[in-house]
């Protein structure tokens, strides 16, 4: 779907909101918007595309390149640059592998982890605000339908 779908629908689809993958993606666009104004002033700049990086390699180590784009569903150029970005802000390191010596895997840093505290600070409190007025079985229901969607689209 292209940016301007993004601009436009949003304000055409208001009068009659019953396409639920419409408001699934309108909904997800809003919440990266809000996320990305959370997120600024922190110590850090990441782009919020390169945070799934990171939380990649925080949650499993001696991840390599192919790993990671697997992972985060992007494609490995891509996926390249980012390490680039992040091990030039000190988050991650590459590292010959131990059993491989012409692979580098990728594993975060310190610095990388004391990030990862503090944006998972951000996320918090935005779902917090986000949840206000949902009950801890609505947000548990909430869970559950969007790990079976998400389940169901990595079958298709």
């Amino acid at each position: 779907m292209s940016t301007v779908c993004f601009i436009f629908a949003p304000k055409m689809m208001n009068k009659n909101m019953d396409n639920t993958l419409f408001n699934l993606a309108f909904t997800a666009k809003e919440i990266q918007l809000v996320f990305r104004r959370f997120a600024a002033g922190m110590s850090v700049d990441v782009p919020i595309e390169a945070i799934g990086i990171l939380l990649a390699v925080y949650y499993k180590e001696d991840l390599i390149q192919q790993d990671i784009a697997e992972i985060v569903r992007k494609d490995k150029s891509a996926v390249l640059r980012h390490i680039d970005n992040l091990e030039q802000k000190g988050l991650v390191q590459r590292v010959t592998a131990a059993n491989d010596r012409r692979r580098n895997v990728i594993n975060i840093t310190d610095e990388g982890k004391r990030f990862i505290a503090e944006i998972s600070g951000k996320a918090d409190e935005l779902f917090s605000l986000l949840s206000e007025g949902l009950s801890s079985i609505d947000v548990r229901m909430l869970n559950e339908i969007l790990n079976h969607i998400r389940n169901r689209a990595k079958m298709i």
